[in-house]
């Protein structure tokens, strides 16, 4: 993991086991200790309550809202949910042709221990339609607009699955400030497409066909994906945050096409020195709900890390 010494804004757990060592502990062992941290930080934060201390920072931590709620970013709808209250505050970014309500089962059960937003881009379910290219930059606009209208300041933990991880990326490069941690679940390397093209492997992206009957928004991100590939490289990675990467398991045997993405796994989590790589047993590319529990572990694993 990164110094937090770098950011000068991270705590050990207060729990005596470290909730890091997911081989060791069990997967529930880490939540639970992440839950008592939590009632000792709303303890004091009741104390100070009590003392007549309000502030931006207070309202946020007593935020709660479970309903699918709208907020209006450049001129269109955007369908969003907040779950839990208190620090930290982590926002799930959903792959290609995913809703938000791909993450709800582990957004539910990481809110116990921190404030959690799921949301729909443009084009997916009740949020609507956006002109020009869905690429990195759409995202990353309309995901700052739509946290601006939560009124919730931040600094975030990224979680990204899939392209997810593409618009993830981007965000914390562009908002290093607002980024505490990233956490990036199998997430598409922005070289994969190269390195698959290049090995003659077929299907490197999506097929047409199955692109057709994506939501709209899907197909708008998928007509820019080079844009977004390209944006996330000259961006570069950001510096000095706790980098998580968790990927689904490949088998030695596996087509070319596995190997490819397991090797680009690897090489995704040298990009960001200091991160740590974790690769989940008997997984698909949705480790979040193929290994919920594990998925959910290790998320509050890193939630320890980065956040008092």
């Amino acid at each position: 993991m990164a110094d937090a010494s770098h950011r000068g804004r991270s705590c050990r757990p207060r729990c005596s086991r470290d909730p890091r060592d997911i081989k060791k502990e069990k997967a529930g062992e880490a939540l639970a200790c992440a839950r008592r941290n939590k009632r000792s930080r709303l303890s004091s934060l009741d104390v100070a309550s009590l003392s007549g201390i309000r502030d931006d920072t207070d309202r946020q931590r007593v935020r709660k809202t479970s309903d699918e709620q709208v907020a209006i970013v450049d001129g269109h709808r955007v369908a969003y949910q907040v779950l839990g209250t208190g620090k930290p505050f982590v926002v799930m970014i959903s792959g290609m042709g995913d809703s938000m309500s791909s993450f709800q089962d582990v957004a539910v059960e990481i809110a116990e221990v921190a404030t959690v937003i799921i949301y729909n881009r443009a084009g997916y379910g009740a949020s609507g339609a956006a002109a020009g290219p869905r690429d990195a930059q759409a995202a990353e606009r309309e995901l700052s607009g739509l946290l601006a209208q939560i009124g919730v300041s931040g600094p975030y933990v990224l979680v990204g699955h899939s392209v997810g991880g593409l618009f993830a990326e981007y965000y914390a490069a562009m908002h290093p400030g607002e980024v505490a941690g990233l956490i990036l679940e199998d997430s598409r390397p922005a070289d994969f497409t190269r390195r698959c093209e290049a090995a003659d492997v077929g299907m490197c992206t999506a097929p047409a066909l199955a692109v057709r009957f994506m939501p709209n928004g899907a197909q708008g991100e998928f007509a820019a994906l080079s844009q977004t590939i390209a944006q996330v490289e000259v961006a570069g990675p950001v510096q000095g945050r706790d980098v998580l990467v968790l990927s689904r398991s490949v088998e030695p045997n596996a087509a070319a096409f596995d190997r490819i993405w397991s090797v680009a796994q690897n090489d995704l989590a040298l990009r960001y020195p200091g991160s740590r790589h974790l690769v989940a047993s008997r997984s698909g590319h949705y480790v979040h709900q193929d290994q919920a529990e594990w998925f959910v572990s290790s998320v509050v694993a890193l939630l320890g890390d980065v956040t008092c």
